[in-house]
């Protein structure tokens, strides 16, 4: 690995990250979280870490992807509540009104997931993430959903940081990152690498033990199936206290099809309205 991610400061402005996420595919900003926020959030989240158990999916592909020393959680909202200030961070949304929009009229928070990588565990395959939904959507519709991913604990080159191809967002159809063309997201805590869902990357493997752990966001297209179902850890009263942005982006609003530049039709519909109605008085 002899390429490097470029490294912005925690106070770039959001034109500056996208300009160098648009050239890279992915980026590091540093210092974005605040450190004090996440020992609250990592305080919260640990028991529920301790509990988690690994499900297999009785398919050896996919349970070599998720990783047999890999410790995920979905459904962080219910599990810490203040996860919902990663959702709904101002400059995180300005980023994705700049990525997304352009290809739908409002887009969903597709997935939180906390990764965190043990001891033992080998690097995964490079993937892209827009590879989440079949083949037949991806063609001609462009970036489909991005990615930013929390350094909730330090990434080193031992403990399994991510690793990243620059500029394979460019790349055709089928081509994997050769040597040299592989940079590794190394980043103290409370920094965050931003990836566009179409440009490869990986786990990395976990050689010194130590644990290293993550908060995944992503945001897809409003027309998308999201990657986590967050309406089945979510009860109603929980979702009615939660900012009404936050309700919007986990699917509480009808998709306006009619608004996008090729015209569709409304989704999301509850009893032929919009659910929003939900949480009026």
């Amino acid at each position: 690995m002899t390429c490097e991610l470029d490294v912005l400061a925690g106070d770039a402005g959001v034109g500056d990250i996208v300009e160098v996420v648009d050239r890279d595919g992915a980026a590091i900003v540093a210092d974005f979280v605040d450190t004090d926020w996440l020992d609250r959030f990592n305080r919260a989240i640990d028991p529920a870490v301790e509990r988690a158990r690994r499900v297999p999916f009785d398919n050896p592909a996919i349970d070599s992807f998720l990783g047999e020393h890999t410790v995920r959680l979905h459904g962080l909202l219910a599990k810490a509540p203040s996860f919902v200030d990663l959702m709904i961070e101002p400059r995180l949304l300005a980023m994705m009104d700049h990525w997304l929009l352009p290809r739908c009229s409002s887009y969903l928070f597709s997935a939180g997931e906390l990764i965190e990588v043990r001891g033992g565990e080998t690097a995964q395959r490079f993937h892209v993430d827009d590879g989440s939904w079949p083949v037949w959507p991806r063609r001609g519709a462009g970036l489909l959903q991005m990615n930013v991913m929390v350094a909730a604990t330090d990434f080193t080159c031992r403990n399994g940081a991510t690793l990243v191809a620059p500029g394979s967002h460019i790349w055709g159809s089928g081509r994997l990152p050769g040597k040299g063309e592989v940079a590794q997201a190394v980043m103290p805590r409370g920094s965050i690498a931003v990836i566009r869902g179409d440009c490869l990357h990986a786990g990395g493997a976990n050689t010194d033990g130590t644990r290293r752990r993550a908060l995944s966001l992503s945001w897809c297209l409003g027309w998308l199936r999201t990657v986590e179902n967050t309406w089945l850890t979510l009860p109603l009263d929980v979702v009615a206290g939660l900012p009404p942005r936050a309700r919007e982006l986990l699917g509480y609003e009808i998709y306006d099809g009619s608004a996008d530049e090729v015209r569709s039709g409304f989704l999301g519909y509850y009893e032929m309205g919009n659910p929003r109605v939900l949480f009026e008085d």
